[in-house]
């Protein structure tokens, strides 16, 4: 009898185990994106960006909507229908420097008419050149090799919905019209004429970053596009934060940039495509971005863009002697002025 209970716990034990080594097997292969429900804490509600409402914007999914070649998307992803202070800086800011530029803010969410009425979104609507837009990300898939991921579900097996919708939208629309895609929680401090037309940066010595990405309607262009396209229908997944966006953008460009390391790929050794350092578009490293909040100077000759991490700084408060409220004074003064002491809240 001792022999036989001591048996029973050998064989739950060894059950145990191999439940565990089953799962973990699990969820580092392809499979893992199906079983976002193990992961721990809430899901992000995305449910807005499956409504057929329109609220009050014209459609960037539709016909009718064709930017120009010297256009830069952002892509407001979550259900608020809205932009926050940080948000409407960046927008601001870029119109400011690119003012013969399209500037196309397209929102996952329907927008209320009170929204474009009052706050920061009807501020930055009397920018003559700022489109607001309404994108379902369903329909803006429609036609491309991402269309069956979409509709098949896709975004909706992830714990990171949000972010991952702001992946596949950045690529979609790059692929779909060309031009430059940056992230919502940036300063824009110069025009990027200059640049060359197509381009990326480095985040680090072993990643491109995929905060700001430029791919031109020229074929260099077309092809980076197509190959980051393919590369997230092949190999999406939705258990890793950046996979999908920083994670593209670095092995389409390894692949292009045959046996060169982030730190060497130029347009010299990436047939045509730049990659920019990261004292042009984060010239501060994410470990370090509470710097932007603290009172302070940051150089601004360099950097065409100045990146907050959002993600890492939203509980912060703006210091009004810190660099980013100093950044905001300067590149995007009337937002600014709207929230004052609250900007950055």
């Amino acid at each position: 009898m001792f022999y036989s209970k001591k048996l029973r716990r050998r064989k739950i034990v060894a059950c145990t185990g191999l439940i565990v080594l089953c799962t973990l097997t699990i969820l580092n292969s392809d499979l893992s994106p199906d079983l976002y429900f193990i992961h721990w804490g809430p899901l992000e509600n995305t449910t807005c960006h499956y409504m057929e409402t329109d609220g009050n914007l014209p459609r960037a999914d539709g016909k009718d909507f064709k930017p120009p070649a010297r256009s830069i998307f952002f892509h407001e992803t979550s259900c608020s229908g809205e932009l926050n202070s940080r948000q409407a800086c960046a927008v601001e800011s870029a119109a400011r420097a690119h003012p013969d530029w399209q500037i196309n803010v397209l929102f996952a969410a329907p927008v209320k008419d009170h929204t474009l009425k009052s706050g920061a979104v009807a501020l930055l609507k009397n920018i003559t050149n700022v489109k607001f837009l309404r994108v379902h990300i369903e329909k803006y898939a429609k036609g491309t090799p991402l269309e069956s991921m979409v509709s098949g579900g896709a975004l909706k097996r992830t714990r990171w919905r949000i972010s991952h919708s702001s992946d596949v939208l950045r690529y979609l629309s790059l692929y779909k019209f060309g031009g430059v895609y940056l992230d919502l929680d940036v300063v824009v401090a110069k025009p990027f004429d200059s640049l060359v037309r197509n381009w990326a940066a480095r985040e680090t010595a072993k990643s491109v970053a995929a905060g700001a990405l430029a791919f031109s309607r020229d074929n260099v262009g077309r092809e980076v596009a197509d190959a980051a396209i393919r590369d997230m229908k092949s190999k999406y997944r939705g258990d890793v934060w950046g996979h999908n966006g920083p994670g593209v953008i670095t092995r389409v460009l390894t692949e292009r940039c045959v046996g060169v390391k982030p730190t060497s790929m130029s347009i010299a050794t990436c047939d045509g495509f730049e990659v920019y350092g990261p004292q042009f578009f984060y010239p501060i490293i994410y470990s370090n971005a509470s710097l932007y909040f603290k009172p302070g100077d940051v150089d601004e000759e360099i950097p065409y863009v100045f990146h907050v991490w959002n993600k890492l700084t939203s509980h912060l408060k703006v210091h009004p002697d810190s660099p980013y409220a100093k950044l905001a004074r300067k590149y995007c003064p009337n937002v600014y002025r709207l929230y004052e002491v609250d900007f950055g809240l």
